[in-house]
C-alpha cells in the first residue's frame, strides 16, 4: 500500500510513513561553486581562512589563509551522497605561495556526517607544502563511505607557521563518485517518541536518507520503502472500437481487456493441398496438388491421411504432358479433371479401391475452374477455343467439330485473350429456369487505356514525397512510361514505371506530358504541371523572460512566428529549472523550486518538421537574499543579493541597513548570518528589525524595534542591551532563534549561546527579555568611512545551509 501524502494539522504516530506533496530538490553529484566563480556562495570558512577575489587558479577567486595565521578551513556546503561502502574522490589545487617549503601547507579533505549532521570522520589527501615560484599543485583524496554515513562534504584545509606573512591559496575543488537525484522509493517516517501534530505548512523535506526535519511536534526521517502493487482488470470486455485485426497466424491484438489470437480456418492436416481447385463428389473432397488429385477420408474433410480411406488419384500418370491439373468438376456421378491440354474422366467412390479412370483425351483442356458448370446431363467448360461440353468432346472423333459454343468462338477467344493478359477473373453460372449457361469476363471489353496522376506543387530544395503515375485500362503488359513533351522541374526524373523522384532545385512553373502504350498498341497521354516555390524561412521563437523568484508563481509567453502552423515548442536537454515547464504554445509557467542563473534552450518546429533552436537568459532568485528594494542608499548587495556591505563615496561617516525579503509573524523560526568581512573599528549589526524601523539608523540605536548582535560583544533584545562573551569575528556565524508567539529569542556566535542560554536550557528566552512585536525581518547594518572595509554580512535562511539550527525551529526561508 502506497504511503499517504503529508497533511497539515494531522496527528501522526511514531512509525507512520508519508509522501511529500512537494518533492525535495535532487542531490547534486558535484560541489557547487567549487572554483569560487560565484564568490563565497556555498562555502563555510572557519579559523582564519577566507575568500579572496583574485589570485586563484586561473586568475579568479580562491580560498586564502593569510600569513601569520595558523590554520583555516574552507568547507563546501554541498551535501554529497555516497552509498555505504562506495568511494568518493575529491581534488583541489593548492598554491603554497612565496613562503619557504614546509612553512605553509594545504590539502583536500572529505568529511563524513551522519543523519544528525554529526561529524563521523575526516579523510585527508596528500599535503602540498612546496610550490616553487607560486606554482599550483593538486591534492587528491579517495575515501570509502563509513557505516552510518548519510552524506559527505569536501573541504580545503590550509595551515601556516608563525614568523612570516606569506599567504597560501586553495581553489578548484571538484569531486567524483557522488550520487545524483533522489533515492528510489523515498518516503518519510515519523521518529518522534510520542504521537504529535504536523505543522500548518509543509516542512523542508531532506533528500538524503537518514536526515531529519522537524514538523511542529513530528520529526520526520528520510527512508526508502519497497512495495508491491496489485492491479485488477476486468475479463472479456471488448473495446469501444473494432481493433485492427492481424493477418499473420498466431499474431495477437488487444481489444479492451481481451487479447485475440489469429487462428486459421484452414484444414491443418499437412497432406491437405492449399488450393482453390476443389470438387465434392462421393462424400469426399477432391483437391488439386500439382499434377495429381488428392482426396480426404469419406465424410471427414479434416482427415487427409488415414490409409485406405484418404489418398490421391494419379492423374499425372494418365496424360502425355506435364501440366498441372487446373479444373475439377462433377460430370454425372464421375469426376472430371482437366489441365490446359488434357481431359480425364474418373469413376469415384467412397471406397478408394473402387476408383478408376474411365476415359482420357489429350487436346481438350481448360484453365478456368469457375467456368466449369454442370448443365443438365452435361458439363460445360471454357477452353482456349471457346465454350465446350464434355459429352460432345468425349464422343467426337474430330476435335475441331462443332460444339454448343462454336457460334460465339470468336467473341470468346478475344475475351479470353484480354482475360489472360490482364489476369482477370472468368466466371460461369447455369440458369435452370431459362436453360442458359452464362459466362462473365471481368474486364471485357477492356476500359480505355489511361495514365493518371498530378504532381503536387513543390518547394525548392525539399525531397518530394513518394509519387507515381498510374496506368489503367487497356490490355497488359504496358509499355514504358516516358515524357512525350515538356520538362519536369529541374532536379526531378521519372523512370519507366512512372515513379518521379528527386528534389527540385529552381523555383518556377513547369509543364510536361507523360505517355504510355499497351499490348494492343493503344496509346494514352496525360498533361501535368507543378509550381516550385522558394523554401520559406524556418519558424522562430523570441522573447525576454523576466527574472523570477523561487516558490513564487511564474508565467511568460514567448512570441512564435512561422508560415506553417501549428508551431510546437519544446525544451532542449532539460534546460528549464525544476518547477517550470514550457507548453507547446510557448508559455513558460509554473512555480520555480530551485535557484537558476543561466540560459534555457527552446526548439520550435512547424508542420513541415522544420525547426530552429534559440537560447534565452533566465534568472530565478532564491529565498535567502536581501531585499534590493528595502535598503539604505549606501548599502550595496552582491550580484545574487545574498551579501550586503556599505560603500560610500565621500569621507564622511555614513552607513545603513538592509532588510530581508521575508518577514515572519508567528511560529518558531531561526536565521543565520555569516560575517564574511569584519571591521571592529566600524559599527556593524546582525539580527532582526521591524518593518517600520529606520534603514539609516543603527538597529541598537532603535533597540525597541530590534534584536541582534553588534560588532562588539554587545547585543540587544528589544530595549534590553548587554554584553557577553567574545564579539563576532571574520567568518563568524551569528544565529538568532525566535519564538514569535511568546516574543522570546536566543542568540549565539558560532554555536556558543549568549550567557549559555539556549532554547532548550532556557525556554523563557535569553535574559527573559521580550522581543519587539512581529512582523520581524532579518537585518544587517554597517558604517563606512570611505575605506571600503565596511562589514560584509551574508544572510542564510535555508535549512540546508545552516550550521546551528536548534531542534523545533523552522528555517526562516522554510527550505
Amino acid at each position: 500500500m502506497a504511503a499517504p501524502f503529508w497533511q497539515a494539522g494531522t496527528l501522526y504516530l511514531p512509525g507512520d510513513l508519508v509522501q511529500p506533496i512537494t518533492q525535495p530538490p535532487p542531490n547534486n553529484p558535484q560541489v557547487a561553486n567549487g572554483n569560487f566563480a560565484g564568490g563565497a556562495t556555498g562555502w563555510t570558512f572557519s579559523g582564519a581562512a577566507g575568500y579572496v577575489a583574485t589570485g586563484g587558479y586561473g586568475g579568479g577567486a580562491a580560498a586564502r589563509l593569510p600569513g601569520n595565521q595558523p590554520d583555516g578551513v574552507a568547507v563546501n556546503n554541498t551535501q554529497l551522497v555516497v552509498p555505504v561502502g562506495g568511494q568518493l574522490t575529491a581534488t583541489s589545487m593548492i598554491a603554497q605561495g612565496a613562503s619557504s617549503a614546509g612553512r605553509t601547507a594545504g590539502w583536500t579533505e572529505i568529511r563524513w556526517f551522519d543523519g544528525l549532521n554529526t561529524l563521523l570522520q575526516t579523510d585527508k589527501g596528500n599535503v602540498v607544502d612546496d610550490g616553487s615560484g607560486g606554482a599550483w599543485h593538486q591534492s587528491k583524496v579517495t575515501a570509502t563511505a563509513p557505516a552510518s554515513a548519510a552524506y559527505a562534504r569536501a573541504a580545503i584545509h590550509l595551515t601556516s607557521d608563525a614568523g612570516h606573512n606569506d599567504q597560501i591559496l586553495g581553489d578548484n575543488l571538484s569531486v567524483s563518485g557522488a550520487s545524483a537525484g533522489l533515492p528510489e522509493g523515498l518516503v518519510y517516517k515519523a521518529v518522534q517518541v510520542e504521537s504529535g501534530l504536523s505543522g500548518s505548512s509543509e516542512p523542508a523535506w531532506p533528500g538524503i536518507l537518514g536526515l531529519q526535519v522537524i514538523d511542529n511536534e513530528v520529526i520526520w526521517e528520510a527512508v526508502t520503502t519497497s512495495r508491491v502493487t496489485w492491479t485488477a482488470s476486468p475479463r472479456y470486455v471488448s473495446g469501444t472500437t473494432e481493433p485492427i485485426w492481424p493477418e499473420d497466424i498466431g499474431a495477437m491484438v488487444q481489444d479492451g481487456t481481451i487479447n485475440w489470437r489469429a487462428v486459421s480456418r484452414r484444414i491443418e492436416d499437412e497432406r491437405c493441398p492449399r488450393t482453390k481447385v476443389v470438387a465434392i463428389v462421393a462424400s469426399k473432397v477432391f483437391a488439386v496438388d500439382k499434377d495429381i488429385v488428392k482426396f480426404c477420408a469419406t465424410a471427414n474433410p479434416l482427415d487427409w491421411t488415414t490409409a485406405d480411406d484418404a489418398g490421391y488419384l494419379p492423374t499425372g500418370l494418365q496424360q502425355a504432358n506435364s501440366n498441372d491439373m487446373a479444373v475439377l468438376a462433377q460430370y454425372r456421378a464421375n469426376l472430371v479433371a482437366l489441365n490446359a491440354s488434357s481431359f480425364q474422366n474418373w469413376q469415384v467412390d467412397p471406397d478408394p479401391a473402387s476408383m478408376a479412370i474411365l476415359d482420357q483425351m489429350d487436346g481438350i483442356g481448360s484453365q478456368w475452374q469457375k467456368a466449369a458448370v454442370p448443365v443438365s446431363n452435361d458439363l460445360f467448360y471454357l477452353s482456349q477455343l471457346g465454350v465446350r461440353t464434355i459429352g460432345i468432346a468425349n464422343a467426337a472423333e474430330n476435335l475441331a467439330a462443332g460444339d454448343v459454343g462454336a457460334p460465339i468462338d470468336l467473341l470468346v477467344q478475344e475475351a479470353l485473350r484480354v482475360a489472360t493478359a490482364n489476369e482477370s477473373k472468368v466466371l460461369a453460372a447455369y440458369y435452370p429456369g431459362a436453360g442458359q449457361y452464362w459466362l462473365s469476363f471481368a474486364d471485357f471489353p477492356p476500359e480505355d487505356l489511361g495514365i493518371f496522376g498530378d504532381l503536387p506543387n513543390l518547394v525548392a530544395g525539399e525531397e518530394i514525397a513518394p509519387f507515381s503515375y498510374v496506368v489503367a485500362g487497356g490490355v497488359k503488359p504496358y509499355g514504358p512510361i516516358s515524357l512525350t513533351s515538356g520538362a519536369l522541374p529541374t532536379g526531378l526524373v521519372v523512370n519507366t514505371q512512372g515513379v518521379v523522384s528527386g528534389a527540385p532545385t529552381t523555383a518556377g512553373v513547369y509543364s510536361w506530358t507523360v505517355g504510355v502504350s499497351d499490348s494492343n498498341a493503344s496509346t494514352a497521354s496525360h498533361p501535368d504541371s507543378s509550381t516550385v516555390v522558394e523554401a520559406p524561412p524556418p519558424p522562430s521563437i523570441s522573447g525576454s523572460p523576466p527574472n523570477g523568484q523561487m516558490l513564487v508563481s511564474y508565467s511568460y509567453q514567448f512570441t512564435l512566428a512561422g508560415d506553417f502552423p501549428p508551431l510546437v515548442v519544446e525544451d532542449l536537454g532539460d534546460s528549464i529549472p525544476q518547477g517550470l515547464a514550457i507548453s507547446a504554445l510557448g508559455l513558460l509557467s509554473g512555480t520555480p523550486l530551485e535557484e537558476f542563473s543561466g540560459a534555457i534552450s527552446l526548439r520550435v518546429t512547424d508542420a513541415r518538421g522544420v525547426h530552429s533552436d534559440s537560447s534565452f537568459p533566465l534568472l530565478i532568485r532564491g529565498l535567502d537574499h536581501w531585499n534590493a528594494s528595502d535598503k539604505a542608499a549606501a548599502v550595496v548587495l552582491s550580484e545574487d543579493d545574498k551579501v550586503a556591505e556599505v560603500v560610500v563615496s565621500s569621507p564622511t561617516t555614513a552607513g545603513g541597513c538592509v532588510r530581508a525579503v521575508q518577514a515572519r509573524s508567528t511560529g518558531k523560526f531561526y536565521v543565520e548570518f555569516v560575517w564574511e568581512r569584519f571591521n571592529v573599528a566600524l559599527s556593524g549589526y546582525a539580527g532582526l528589525l521591524t518593518g517600520t524601523g529606520s534603514l539609516t539608523t543603527a538597529p541598537e540605536a532603535q533597540a525597541s524595534m530590534s534584536a541582534g548582535v553588534r560588532q562588539t560583544s554587545q547585543f540587544n533584545i528589544g530595549g534590553t542591551n548587554t554584553a557577553s562573551g567574545d564579539p563576532p569575528s571574520q567568518g563568524a556565524r551569528v544565529g538568532v532563534a525566535i519564538d514569535l508567539d511568546a516574543r522570546r529569542c536566543w542568540i549565539h556566535i558560532n554555536g556558543v549561546w549568549k550567557f549559555s542560554q539556549s532554547p532548550t536550557s532556557h525556554p523563557g528566552g535569553l535574559l527573559g527579555a521580550q522581543t519587539p512585536a512581529a512582523p520581524l525581518y532579518p537585518v544587517a547594518f554597517s558604517d563606512d568611512n570611505n575605506t571600503g572595509l565596511s562589514h560584509k554580512i551574508r544572510l542564510v535562511v535555508q535549512g540546508s545551509q545552516m550550521n546551528f539550527r536548534p531542534t523545533g525551529f523552522t528555517p526562516w526561508g522554510g527550505m
